[in-house]
């Protein structure tokens, strides 16, 4: 189960939250292919529940922008295009680095303990839990900067760049060179946040993205020839 910013505690989740955690992490990490299509009837079976916390549990993901309505077939994985990919980068670069800044004057060294946490987390390609913690990490370590910068706003905005992002974080994983680009790179981060650096902590977050976009676009240029033409990431 993947960490949401607005998730109940351990123990408190309600079904209609499981099955939105467990269907959430499954579309970003891929086990749920973009564009596939599927109705209330295949995950009833799948987490034997009853439609009405899956259709709350649906609802949600449509608002996250995870999955459109068929008319009389059911759902569909929204597909991701480049230009998807170019948005989500831009708005990164506006959210995160806005965060980081706000994050620094405000940054307790217990904050800094917890991000060096999970930064260590690590990744083995074709191990698909390793995937869900390497993401779980990943995904706790932005939304937690935000949630440092004390902003609810940009916090729910974060949270959804992410969930988009980390789909294309983990498209066409394989092949052993992956799991040396995959990793999590928050070293210069946490550094100038631990020095309360604001300025620091912009350009740090800025540089991340940056090097993040450029792993994913090298990584589907060696996958696919003339990638750049078709209109999702993933195979």
């Amino acid at each position: 189960m993947l960490a949401k910013a607005d998730s109940k505690s351990e123990g408190k989740i309600s079904l209609a939250d499981r099955v939105y955690e467990e269907l959430r992490a499954a579309i970003v990490l891929g086990e749920i292919a973009q564009g596939s299509v599927f109705n209330e009837s295949d995950l009833v079976a799948r987490f034997k529940v009853s439609t009405s916390p899956l259709r709350e549990a649906l609802s949600r993901l449509r608002q996250d922008g995870l999955v459109r309505v068929i008319p009389r077939r059911g759902y569909s994985v929204t597909e991701l295009t480049l230009r998807d990919f170019h948005e989500l980068i831009q708005m990164r670069l506006i959210l995160e680095c806005s965060a980081a800044e706000l994050a620094a004057p405000r940054i307790t060294d217990s904050h800094v303990e917890t991000m060096r946490r999970l930064s260590s987390v690590e990744l083995q390609v074709g191990n698909q839990a390793s995937y869900r913690a390497f993401m779980r990490a990943n995904q706790e370590f932005h939304e937690g900067i935000a949630q440092i910068a004390d902003n609810g706003r940009l916090l729910r905005a974060i949270a959804q760049t992410m969930d988009e992002m980390q789909r294309l974080l983990f498209a066409d994983l394989g092949a052993a060179e992956d799991a040396e680009e995959v990793r999590h790179d928050h070293d210069e981060i946490i550094d100038a946040l631990a020095r309360r650096d604001a300025a620091a902590a912009r350009q740090a977050v800025a540089r991340h993205v940056k090097i993040s976009r450029d792993r994913v676009v090298g990584r589907m240029m060696r996958r696919h020839t003339g990638f750049a033409d078709k209109p999702v990431f993933s195979a």
